[in-house]
């Protein structure tokens, strides 16, 4: 196997745990939302605030997680607000894939 083929293999296999720990760790509070920057301090020196990221943007576009603004509460997103101004909860589907009842080839659970 190629040293690049196996580099890829192993960045894809991390991105999976790691979404698999940001999901868990965002459900820590269950029906409370956590800010990202506790998540961020509670994944280092693990994770990567880039890793982080990447899981949390994944996790919220397929629908597994919900972020708001911590101030104004209205629904946002990585792109459109600063990391430090973020809270993110679980969602129903995000429920599911913890529980195993779900699947999603890019979650390690």
């Amino acid at each position: 196997m190629e040293t690049k083929e196996l580099q890829k293999r192993i960045r894809q296999k991390k991105f999976f745990h790691n979404n698999g720990i940001v999901l868990k760790g965002v459900n820590l509070l269950r029906d409370k939302y956590v800010r990202l920057t506790e998540l961020k301090y509670a994944f280092e020196p693990s994770m990567s605030e880039q890793e982080l990221r990447d899981s949390l943007n994944y996790l919220s576009e397929s629908g597994y997680i919900n972020m708001r603004h911590v101030d104004s509460g209205e629904d946002t997103t990585l792109a459109d607000c600063n990391f430090d101004e973020i809270e993110a909860k679980v969602s129903a589907d995000g429920i599911k894939i913890i529980a195993c009842v779900r699947t999603d080839e890019c979650i390690e659970v």
